[in-house]
């Protein structure tokens, strides 16, 4: 299986969250590569079968800016097509804003455009983002190990 954790990031937060997927897979003997969505084009997905993609929202909904080219590339659905590639979001932000975790949601949203195939639900958390990132890893982690029994 292989496996791309990919972050966009203002503050840093969807950075750690990533290193933490890649310790807790690493754990259950599960390999990944974790990039920035900044240095990886979205046609690189087309060479792994499961993405996790943890994403901060920037102001009122935009990706940060650094991962604005890899956001405007998922959204070219003809183009980009990725009927092999699971995939789960957690997506932050802060529910101040009124596009609450819009980053996120439209990667989502666009990978699901590009026929790819969700592991499970996104998961859309605010400031204090700790607990629904655990749960959703360990949900992460559980749909990874039905799909390598059901292969």
């Amino acid at each position: 299986m292989s496996i791309a954790i990919l972050y966009a990031t203002v503050s840093g937060n969807a950075e750690s969250l990533a290193q933490a997927t890649a310790e807790r897979l690493a754990a259950a003997g599960r390999r990944s590569v974790v990039e920035n969505m900044a240095d990886f084009p979205a046609a690189r997905l087309r060479e792994f079968d499961t993405a996790l993609l943890i994403a901060s929202t920037w102001g009122e909904g935009a990706p940060p800016p650094d991962a604005a080219d890899f956001c405007a590339a998922l959204r070219r659905h003809e183009a980009l097509r990725l009927p092999q590639l699971r995939y789960a979001v957690f997506a932050l932000g802060s529910s101040s804003y009124a596009d609450f975790c819009g980053c996120g949601r439209r990667i989502d949203e666009d990978l699901a455009g590009c026929g790819a195939v969700r592991l499970l639900p996104r998961v859309e958390s605010d400031t204090k983002f700790k607990a629904a990132f655990e749960k959703w890893l360990q949900a992460v982690t559980a749909a990874l190990s039905a799909a390598e029994v059901s292969t």
